[in-house]
């Protein structure tokens, strides 16, 4: 996904999330979980961004 990002943001309660956004816009993944801090939204963005690369794709069954 050439040029997209991980925004880090805060939710309606005041906690922290992440988003990762492609270049046209369009948010493709969430945190799905709020964090209490900043950091801790980015540290679990850092480890998404990764370890994505080498997740493996599975059909549910």
């Amino acid at each position: 996904m050439a040029n997209a990002k991980f925004v880090i943001y805060k939710d309606k309660g005041d906690k922290y999330r992440w988003r990762l956004v492609s270049s046209n816009g369009q948010t493709t993944a969430g945190s799905g979980e709020s964090f209490s801090s900043h950091g801790a939204a980015r540290q679990a963005a850092e480890h998404v961004k990764e370890h994505a690369a080498t997740a493996e794709v599975v059909d549910e069954e």
